[in-house]
């Protein structure tokens, strides 16, 4: 059946000179049970306007999974660059392969990537958020070592009915 995931995610008191060159980029790295390999909890890889989306599904070993970025809208409001994405997937009930657990459309993990530009260096770099890292803390712009905006709470994942 098909399921969509609502994620979204914030980086606060975004630094006024890297603010109009902060962005969020239209991937996704996301935890699904993968109905495919029969795995639960399985990275999967998507870009905005990609049909499909890439299991990661061991190592060595990667294959195409019925997933895709249907909705990025990604925001700069006042001192926060905000994201609202929707992902839509098939899922279907099964048991892990290898563990035994069943599988859950709900995803327990997300990684967010984000770009920037430096007006100091005139270059530019990206960086990632995601889910399981220790908050708040602050990006720093490669290039000119300044913090350019504050991680202060964990992207979030909801399923919608």
């Amino acid at each position: 059946m098909l399921r969509s995931l609502e994620i979204g995610a914030t980086l606060s008191g975004v630094e006024s000179a890297h603010r109009d060159g902060l962005f969020w980029q239209p991937t996704i790295e996301l935890s699904l049970d993968c109905f495919i390999c029969e795995r639960v909890g399985r990275t999967t890889a998507m870009k905005l306007g990609d049909e499909r989306a890439v299991c990661l599904s061991r190592r060595d070993h990667k294959h195409f999974t019925a997933a895709r970025i249907s909705a990025f809208d990604a925001t700069i409001q006042d001192d926060r660059l905000v994201l609202r994405s929707v992902v839509d997937f098939w899922w279907t009930p099964f048991r892990d392969a290898k563990r035994g657990t069943e599988a859950t459309p709900l995803s327990r993990w997300v990684r967010l990537h984000y770009g920037y530009y430096c007006p100091h260096k005139e270059a530019s770099g990206k960086g990632s958020v995601q889910t399981n890292l220790v908050r708040p803390w602050s990006p720093r712009c490669a290039q000119c070592e300044t913090e350019i905006a504050v991680d202060a709470e964990a992207p979030s994942i909801r399923l919608l009915v």
